[in-house]
């Protein structure tokens, strides 16, 4: 028998290090598949004819549920956020999708209710409200604002 000062024997220190050694590795585990980036798409902006409407088009996909959606910002300072969402698994997924509107060192962030997706079928989701930030800059939005939205699982 060997002598330490810890008072517990080699055994029950073994199935203490084995088992701190598997949680570590759930958690590092749990940890890499929360950052699998999405596969996002360039963006698209078109500023409307009357200059009064900017709209930013892309499509996204993680985690076996992709979809198209579309962010538009006016100049009154409403903005709408239109995505559907597909899900190619056979278990229902919930998602939503967040656009980051960024201008010069500004950026506002604005994102849809959840909605589930049953499994290999497509839903819509949208949300629209207003924004003052968006309507005190919507000039420096439509010159060089930039948008990037995100399909978001669970």
């Amino acid at each position: 028998m060997r002598l330490d000062n810890t008072r517990t024997s080699g055994q029950a220190r073994s199935r203490r290090g084995l088992a701190l050694l598997i949680a570590s590795g759930a958690a590092l585990g749990s940890l890499l598949l929360g950052t699998v980036p999405a596969q996002a798409n360039d963006t698209t902006k078109e500023v409307s004819s009357d200059g009064q409407t900017i709209t930013f088009a892309t499509s996204d996909s993680s985690r076996d549920v992709s979809g198209i959606v579309t962010f538009v910002v006016n100049a009154d300072g409403n903005w709408s956020i239109t995505g559907t969402g597909h899900n190619s698994n056979l278990l229902v997924r919930t998602f939503h999708w967040t656009c980051d509107l960024t201008w010069d060192a500004a950026e506002v962030t604005h994102a849809t209710g959840k909605k589930a997706a049953p499994g290999k079928k497509t839903r819509t989701i949208s949300s629209a409200a207003y924004d003052p930030d968006i309507q005190a800059d919507f000039t420096d939005i439509a010159d060089h604002g930039r948008a990037d939205c995100d399909i978001v699982i669970g």
